[in-house]
């Protein structure tokens, strides 16, 4: 099987990413609609508030929803198995950069504005760094999921 590398990938990066307790914030969430709420107009503030919903259950179970993503891709869902994968591991991904970008920003001579310094710590304050594990698992499986293609059909 072609694919099967990555596949493998996947599943260790979920099993690390669950191991590392690497799971989603729904405090994140409600923190983006909140965001988000006064750029959309309140018709469709319902359908934003379903979308951030899933959004929250798949990235709350991280790493399971890794593994999840990971079967249906077995099971021929290529597609929905890549977009469970990346919403799993979009999370993870956030908190690295945040951090990443925290520590470039506690660099002496870098300043911010106030009001964008506020924004970055309530929104780091949103992440827990659990372990290396975590984002180990979590670069594992974003790896494993763009090295996956879709099987070219046959021609007759």
């Amino acid at each position: 099987m072609k694919n099967s590398i990555w596949i493998l990938m996947c599943f260790l990066g979920g099993i690390l990413m669950i191991i590392g307790s690497a799971i989603g914030s729904a405090s994140f969430y409600v923190y983006l609609a909140n965001l988000v709420s006064s750029y959309i107009s309140p018709e469709f503030m319902p359908l934003v508030v379903v979308i951030l919903t899933i959004l929250e259950f798949i990235a709350f179970y991280g790493g399971y929803s890794v593994i999840v993503g990971a079967i249906l891709i077995l099971l021929d869902q290529i597609r929905l198995g890549k977009i469970i994968i990346m919403v799993a591991t979009s999370f993870g991904m956030l908190g690295l950069v945040f951090y990443v970008g925290t520590l470039i920003l506690a660099h002496p001579g870098i300043t911010v504005s106030p009001a964008v310094q506020a924004i970055l710590d309530q929104i780091y304050s949103l992440f827990t760094f659990n372990s290396g594990l975590a984002f180990a698992g979590t670069i594992l499986a974003v790896i494993g999921r763009y090295g996956i293609k879709k099987p070219e059909k046959v021609k007759k």
